[in-house]
């Protein structure tokens, strides 16, 4: 049970977008989207999630990074970013694949691999796969994903995908912003959506619908319904549910009986 759950639609749709009116699906003919998606990589994210409290919060879950022994490994990286989490990785893998939408992000990320001296891969993935990803089965020893599951719908048609593409007993590392979840939503609020109407004049409750379709809470529940849980932890405050929490971390393993 969450907190949304029981807030007045008048003031839901304001802490987590008018989803009811708009859906979780983009409409890419829509103005509104069309600014959102000029301005997202080369604007919005730059501005507010990789400096001041965006980015504090964003590195919360990167540490657990720490917790996997990468050496020799083969890596696959969906929606890479700028890899922010490079600092944790302590051991050098075999192959590090990264996978995206953006041509953009692939190059920036490309490059911070090469500079670290991790060979790499660069795959652009299709607008339109709704989740299909071009690898072979069992694949890799492990897959990272990072603040991307919020924003892949519909996202069993990417964790099937990912589950697909990971060996046996192979693991699935990243976090998720706690999404759905109070304090997110309230600090959204104060912040990036007035950062989104007074920088771009476009409506943030429609485009947050379409941006992050996926609560935390459905996150989780899909990720244990295909994985074997290893590590979860909320952060700031480990102690307390989702709604009191900014990002969540996870480490899943996929079960040794699983062939896809």
């Amino acid at each position: 049970m969450n907190i949304r759950q029981f807030v007045p639609y008048v003031a839901y749709k304001r802490i987590w977008g008018d989803r009811k009116k708009f859906g979780l699906q983009p409409d890419k003919s829509d103005p509104d989207w069309k600014v959102w998606s000029e301005k997202a990589f080369t604007d919005f994210y730059p501005n507010t999630q990789q400096q001041g409290a965006g980015d504090a919060v964003c590195n919360m879950g990167y540490p657990v990074i720490g917790r996997i022994d990468f050496t020799g490994k083969k890596i696959l990286e969906v929606g890479p970013g700028i890899i922010r989490h490079l600092q944790y990785i302590n051991n050098k893998p075999a192959g590090y694949t990264i996978c995206d939408v953006s041509e953009d992000v692939l190059r920036i990320s490309e490059q911070q691999l090469n500079n670290a001296k991790i060979p790499c891969e660069a795959v652009l993935l299709s607008r339109e796969s709704t989740g299909k990803l071009p690898f072979a089965d069992e694949t890799f020893d492990t897959v990272i994903s990072f603040n991307s599951l919020e924003h892949l719908h519909p996202l069993d048609n990417y964790l099937i995908e990912i589950k697909r593409t990971l060996k046996r007993c192979g693991q699935l590392v990243g976090g998720i912003p706690c999404e759905g979840g109070l304090a997110w939503g309230i600090g959204r609020y104060v912040t990036t959506r007035r950062y989104v109407h007074k920088n771009y004049g476009i409506n943030y409750d429609k485009i947050i619908c379409w941006q992050h379709p996926n609560f935390a809470d459905f996150i989780i529940e899909s990720l244990d319904k295909y994985f074997k849980r290893k590590h979860f932890k909320l952060h700031p405050l480990s102690w307390m549910p989702i709604d009191f929490n900014l990002v969540a971390s996870f480490i899943y393993e996929k079960r040794t009986w699983d062939k896809t």
